[in-house]
């Protein structure tokens, strides 16, 4: 097993006094397990390192030191670095240390160095292994008389004058008898146990006198102060003198097989018996161990007589100490610095490093429950103060940045508001604010201020900003009104030009179609002229087409019947001359009547042109009316596109009124929910309140049991100093007021006073008297008022 041997304890000559190794003790310290401790002790050079070599399963050389001379390789007391882990069937751990100690009888010790350091071996052992060459008889139980002398110099507990109880605390006793040559038997030849053997070797010696009752005190006290022993022998291991005396070196198969198996039957039978140490219900481990070795060489350097009871207990009142410190300082410095301002994250946090911190103690202290117990109540009530004292810091810093930040909005929502801005912008402005409010605020009264704040700020800001958009809306509705109403006085106007007009294109047109129907009649009347005219042409022609025929036929029937008659061809002539005759003076009747006709026809014909003049006169006037009526129905389009832009305008302030109505109505319903929030706030402050104004009053009853007394002793002085006063102020003038109320700032509230003080851009001012400790008091105000805004408001 890797290590090195370490020195526990070292005696200092100069000084005489035993000095602790702090090295081993750190090695100990960081053993929480349970911890067994086997100390091998006996004569200097008879091997005991040889033996605690062999548990270390180590050869020379890389375990404890084995010398070949007579002088003692081993001075004080010797742990190995690295305890030894074991595993127990039930999967428990343990270690076990190992302690070589310095020879007892050494030619360069003294009797009480030898008892010192055999007490100290016996005291932090659990199981003490003496070792001793060959067997025992009265010199090797003489050599032990040390054990007599030591129960004089070890108390189980203070004041105890006795060992009666010492063997219930001392370790497993376990006599090793090396080169053991005897037969273990008895006179009759039985084998006996080496264990029957030593009861038989310390049985009481028959006889009297001094030096028989010395032996028995020996013997006496050997039984006393090890009631759990046994004995255990291993046969020489080799006869070769200059071999054994680097035993270390020899090779295992040049060792007597029977020394071979007594040794790996000693090792068990060790390992066995090294059980960890018990004091009541506390249990060895290597914090419990480094405080052991600490407290009895202070108790022997000091000349005390080392006190079980009291050593464990002080061992277990100084580790629960030191545990209590430690978990102190893990719940400290787990404890997050920067953990969210809320009483619940506060109290998860603490919970946390409150868990940290009993892991802590827990794996440092030791010792019985009830010590464990209060120094876990100390640790635990200074880390409570620790938090409440941490989290009234945080709450109170959270509450200022509450305070801070709702100070900001209410001068920022105020400029806002009077500022003009609209329901819906505060609205959006008052929502973002609340969002990083709840984003970044902190602290048990986050909500409830936020409320209080809501609750005096926002309703009456919301109540302005409503009462300007009404006004604002009430003053578009009139104005849009106004202009509707003209809109539609010009309508009317232009609709009666638009009447007017009509009308005239009514007559216009009525006499247009007058003049047509006459024109046509007329016209009609031409038709008819012209029509008879070519009636009576067509006649004229026919008759002339019937006069040539005739004349042909009578030439003819005359050229054919030239030999009939003259009397028929004369008879003839005349009838032709008078039917010619008689045609004539019908064409000239058609003629005269054609002709007359033809001054008809002229004169329609000028009735007609002067007819179509006034056609064209009235034409051009009937497009001077059209025209007209044209810019006046462009004009009435353009009216009624403007009383349409007016309605639409009007329905533009109509939707607009109906939004800031349904905004108006959700704002009072947001107001109304806001209402029943605030309130159920100021139920659960009325209930603090109730509770804070009962402890004020009991605070109040006791201060004024207290000032009470001193009120009468005072008032004569107290008396006295006002009238010195009041003259003092007659001495002055009285013309002259006191503490400056002609400045008129006594007469004005607070809240009045920091509406000044923030109308004069002084808000940084006001911020920082508001968030004082304690608290300003009016005059407070009056003075900060006075100092920045006296001049201004004189």
């Amino acid at each position: 097993m890797s290590g090195v041997p370490l020195e526990l304890v070292k005696y200092d000559v100069p000084t005489g006094k035993f000095i602790v190794g702090k090295e081993a003790l750190e090695v100990l310290r960081k053993v929480k397990a349970p911890l067994g401790v086997v100390a091998v002790c006996g004569r200097a050079r008879q091997g005991k390192s040889f033996i605690l070599n062999q548990l270390l399963q180590q050869t020379s050389g890389h375990g404890f030191t084995v010398g070949p001379t007579h002088r003692p390789c081993t001075k004080g007391l010797w742990m190995w670095s690295s305890p030894q882990k074991r595993v127990a069937p039930d999967g428990s751990e343990s270690y076990l240390v190992l302690l070589d100690t310095e020879g007892i009888d050494a030619y360069d010790q003294t009797a009480q160095y030898s008892t010192q350091i055999f007490s100290l071996a016996v005291l932090l052992s659990c199981l003490f292994v003496y070792n001793h060459m060959g067997g025992i008889d009265e010199s090797a139980l003489d050599r032990l008389s040390l054990v007599t002398e030591m129960t004089k110099h070890i108390r189980v507990r203070a004041g105890q004058g006795d060992d009666a109880s010492l063997g219930e605390f001392t370790p497993a006793f376990l006599w090793l008898l090396r080169d053991f040559y005897l037969k273990l038997e008895e006179e009759e030849g039985r084998k006996i146990s080496a264990r029957d053997y030593l009861e038989t070797a310390l049985a009481p010696v028959a006889g009297e006198g001094p030096s028989v009752k010395a032996k028995n005190d020996i013997r006496a006290s050997i039984k006393s102060l090890f009631p759990d022993r046994d004995c255990y022998a291993l046969v020489r291991p080799m006869n070769d003198e200059k071999a054994l005396a680097n035993l270390d070196n020899v090779p295992k198969d040049q060792l007597r097989p029977e020394f071979r198996e007594g040794v790996a039957a000693l090792v068990r039978n060790i390992f066995h018996k090294a059980q960890p140490k018990r004091f009541g219900n506390g249990l060895m481990t290597g914090p419990v161990l480094a405080g052991l070795v600490d407290a009895y060489v202070t108790a022997i350097n000091n000349g005390a007589v080392p006190t079980i009871a009291t050593a464990w207990q002080g061992v277990a009142e100084s580790e629960s100490r030191r545990a209590g410190d430690a978990a102190e300082k893990a719940y400290r410095d787990a404890f997050n610095p920067e953990c969210c301002a809320e009483e619940s994250a506060l109290l998860a946090e603490h919970t946390r490093c409150l868990e940290i911190a009993r892991a802590v103690f827990t794996d440092i202290a030791v010792g019985e429950e009830s010590i464990r117990k209060a120094h876990e109540a100390k640790f635990l009530h200074s880390v409570e103060g620790y938090y409440k004292d941490l989290s009234k810091r945080k709450l109170a810093e959270a509450a200022s940045h509450v305070n801070e930040m709702l100070y900001k909005a209410n001068i920022a929502i105020t400029k806002a508001a009077r500022g003009g801005s609209s329901l819906s912008m505060m609205q959006g402005e008052l929502a973002k604010f609340i969002e990083e409010y709840a984003a970044t605020a902190t602290g048990p009264t986050k909500w409830e201020k936020l409320a209080e704040f809501l609750k005096e700020t926002y309703p009456a800001l919301a109540n302005e900003a409503i009462s300007k958009a009404e006004a604002g809306s009430k003053a578009k509705v009139a104005e849009a009104q106004a202009q509707l109403e003209d809109a539609r006085a010009a309508l009317a106007a232009a609709e009666a030009r638009c009447a007017s007009v009509e009308a005239a294109h009514k007559d216009a047109s009525h006499e247009a179609s007058s003049l047509r129907a006459q024109i046509n009649a007329l016209q009609s009347q031409v038709a008819t002229l012209t029509a008879e005219l070519e009636i009576a042409t067509s006649r004229a022609a026919a008759l002339e087409a019937q006069l040539r025929d005739t004349a042909q036929g009578a030439e003819a029937r005359m050229a054919a019947a030239e030999a009939e008659a003259e009397a028929r061809v004369r008879a003839a002539e005349e009838a032709a001359a008078r039917r010619t005759a008689e045609a004539q003076a019908h064409i000239s009747a058609e003629a005269a009547r054609a002709s007359t006709l033809g001054a008809e026809v002229a004169a329609l014909t000028a009735k007609l042109s002067s007819l179509d003049g006034q056609v064209a006169g009235l034409t051009s006037e009937v497009a001077e009316w059209r025209s007209r009526y044209n810019g006046a129905v462009e004009e009435r389009v353009k009216v009624m596109a403007e009383r349409d832009a007016a309605r639409d305008q009007l329905h533009a302030l109509t939707a607009e009124r109906e939004s800031a109505a349904r905004e108006r109505g959700v704002a009072v319903m947001q107001l109304a929910e806001l209402r029943a929030r605030v309130e159920a706030g100021e139920a659960h402050k009325a209930d603090l309140q109730a509770r804070l104004d009962a402890m004020i009053a009991e605070a109040q009853a006791a201060r004024d049991a207290a000032l009470n007394a001193r009120a009468a002793a005072n008032e004569n002085s107290a008396a006295a100093l006002i009238a010195r006063a009041r003259q003092s102020r007659l001495d002055q003038g009285k013309d002259q007021e006191v503490g400056g109320l002609a400045d008129g700032f006594d007469r004005m509230s607070i809240k009045e006073l920091q509406e000044l003080l923030v109308g004069g851009a002084h808000e940084g001012e006001v911020w920082k008297l508001t968030n004082r400790k304690p608290a300003p008091k009016k005059g407070d105000w009056v003075e900060l008022a006075r100092a920045l805004m006296g001049g201004q408001h004189a």
